[in-house]
């Protein structure tokens, strides 16, 4: 038995089930991230239906879910006029007029922006919006992945308990020959490293048991579930080498990062911001009514007593601080100046860490065909010759 390379098939599988499940979440696209389109993960893994569960129960999405909706609600209050105002004033001491003594006035007044002010509203709240509903799926995407990664952590764990079992019982058949070479007078010496052995692997087991119940209740908490109910056994195999060339994947992280597609929304939002800066300097209207309210003249007889006068009103602002109404223009092409930046560092960022993790998935894949096909089986073969120089004393228990 080698135990060296035991430790380093399982290093090697913990890392590989790592990097499988990056790329599970890496090449999923912004649309199957959706809730709706969910079930479409159950059957692609063996982590399918775990993520399936946490995109249906997992309470943090709701957080970004309301705030995009929020957000959606904001685009009709962006493009609606403002609400009109209404003024009423009571005269403590009457305002005397040939037609009697005015008591209340009584004005309305509804303000109209200048054309196409709205519009540039409507334009930076849809595209606010937009980038809180990518924000949205850039959750989801960071969900699939740390759910995928503990369940391959789980998978690990049971995966690295069973080879533990199947060391113990090979050591304990080793025992048996050990047993029986101590009886015709051997080294007892032998018998009690053997001991010493199948207790320290005994111990690796019960630690990774415990280390099995951390990494469940950290999947269990991504799930949404309430009261632990336990992750069953996993049952996992090596994945066959892929048939289409990882790099295809590198085209599709410009149109389908969440990421990405955030900041040029926010890039959108802040353009119709910059338009919207621009109209600063064009003056808003407003109309209105004035109503007065009049009580009857102090001569009935005279022409119009008691008649409540009214008047129509016509308002113009003036915008006349220029040099404020300029710095809110520069200050939004900032700003969209800067998210556009960010987004193409962003892009090379993802390129980068795509080219990495690809380049990690071809190791991961050649180290499985070197592994299966060579040096498991070699470590197979060397156990049993040793096993069998030992039984004929030309090994010793090391």
């Amino acid at each position: 038995m080698n135990t060296h390379l035991q430790r380093r098939c399982s290093r090697f599988i913990k890392r590989f089930l790592s990097i499988l499940a990056l790329s599970c979440g890496f090449s999923i696209s912004a649309e199957d991230a959706l809730p709706r389109n969910a079930h479409s993960l159950e059957s692609r893994d063996i982590a399918g239906p775990f993520v399936n569960e946490a995109l249906r129960n997992n309470p943090g999405l709701s957080v970004h879910d309301k705030r995009f909706h929020a957000a959606k609600e904001s685009i009709a209050t962006a493009s609606s006029l403002p609400n009109p105002r209404v003024q009423l004033t009571h005269f403590v001491e009457s305002i005397q007029t040939r037609t009697g003594p005015q008591r209340q006035a009584l004005v309305l007044q509804q303000p109209l922006p200048w054309l196409s002010k709205l519009d540039r509203k409507r334009e930076a709240a849809n595209a606010q919006s937009e980038a809180l509903w990518h924000a949205y799926a850039h959750q989801q995407f960071q969900l699939v992945d740390k759910v995928a990664i503990r369940v391959f952590e789980v998978l690990f764990h049971d995966r690295s308990i069973a080879i533990q079992n199947e060391n113990i019982e090979l050591l304990k058949r080793l025992e048996e020959v050990v047993e029986d070479r101590v009886k015709a007078g051997g080294d007892l010496n032998d018998l009690l490293r053997l001991q010493v052995e199948i207790g320290r692997f005994e111990n690796e087991v019960a630690r990774q048991a415990a280390d099995r119940k951390v990494a469940e209740a950290r999947l269990e908490a991504l799930l949404g579930r309430r009261n632990a109910t336990g992750i069953p056994r996993l049952d996992w195999q090596a994945p066959v080498e892929l048939e289409t060339s990882p790099t295809e994947w590198l085209a599709s992280i410009t149109h389908r990062s969440p990421r990405i597609a955030m900041l040029r929304s926010l890039e959108s939002s802040q353009s119709a911001r910059e338009r919207l800066a621009k109209l600063a300097s064009r003056p808003d209207f407003s109309v209105g009514i004035n109503y007065i309210r009049t009580g009857e003249a102090i001569s009935p007889a005279a022409q119009g007593s008691g008649d409540d006068p009214w008047a129509v009103m016509l308002g113009l602002s003036l915008p006349i601080w220029g040099k404020s109404n300029n710095a809110i223009s520069r200050q939004a092409s900032l700003l969209k100046e800067a998210l556009a930046a960010e987004a193409l560092n962003l892009e090379l960022e993802l390129q980068a860490e795509g080219r990495a993790l690809i380049a990690k998935l071809e190791d991961a894949q050649r180290r499985l065909t070197r592994f299966e096909s060579q040096l498991i089986p070699l470590a197979i073969q060397a156990q049993e010759i040793t096993q069998s120089s030992y039984q004929s004393g030309k090994s010793t228990i090391l």
